[in-house]
């Protein structure tokens, strides 16, 4: 494995008004989420850290912090790599995202208000718009906006940071999927990709919770599904 000279993933000199440890794992975990980084993708301590502009230590800290938390794996020489993705561990995440996502949800739908609702519906048309331009970073970005608008009103901090952990793992297949994703926006109508946001919108317009978890449960399928295809060939 040959490590990069730097990780494709968009990352900025820290600043000071948080610690240098806290900034580095924050960028590199909101990266991770994202999709900034492919599956395998390899990086070294020093490349980090000139990349960020900060000594060794901090970027030791915040890849092993990453690697317990099992966004990364750091190979016998250092080098911290993105883990490969599998089938078994797809279904293993998706099966954990519709279990903790889904209840979440119906958690959190008595408690969002009528702002948070304009605020979804915004999400979901900026969403719709970005996936009929092909515009694929964007629709990434909406789609995990829209989500955690949601999830964050269950005002539960404990499945909060389950769910964050889980879309941290999901990484990788994000950005498999994204890498894809114009292929799929070329094989079919764009807006199969958002009907169960809409579904969601719905169901907690109509305060109906139950469908609102239903609904939940069906997007995150709908990503596995998406995937399978493309992991077979």
């Amino acid at each position: 494995m040959t490590a990069r000279t730097a990780p494709s993933a968009p990352l900025k000199p820290v600043s000071s008004r948080k610690t240098v440890h806290d900034q580095v794992y924050d960028q590199l975990r909101d990266a991770l989420i994202s999709g900034g980084f492919e599956a395998g993708e390899p990086f070294t301590i020093a490349a980090l850290a000139t990349r960020f502009q900060t000594s060794h230590m901090p970027v030791r800290e915040a890849l092993r912090r990453l690697a317990a938390e099992r966004a990364l794996l750091i190979a016998t020489t250092g080098t911290a790599y993105v883990p490969d993705i599998t089938r078994a561990e797809l279904h293993d995440i998706t099966r954990a995202r519709i279990i903790i996502e889904g209840a979440t949800a119906a958690l959190a739908g008595p408690r969002l208000t009528p702002a948070d609702l304009g605020a979804l519906a915004r999400l979901l048309d900026r969403h719709e718009q970005s996936g009929l331009t092909g515009q694929i970073a964007e629709m990434t970005r909406t789609n995990r906006e829209f989500h955690f608008r949601i999830y964050q009103a269950a005002g539960s901090p404990v499945l909060l940071s389950q769910i964050e952990n889980l879309w941290l793992r999901s990484g990788p297949y994000v950005r498999f999927l994204s890498d894809r994703m114009a292929e799929l926006l070329r094989s079919g109508p764009a807006e199969r990709f958002v009907r169960h946001h809409h579904d969601m919108l719905a169901a907690l317009r109509a305060g109906d919770w139950p469908a609102l978890r239903a609904a939940c449960e069906a997007d995150i399928a709908e990503t596995c599904t998406s995937l399978e295809p493309f992991l077979e060939a």
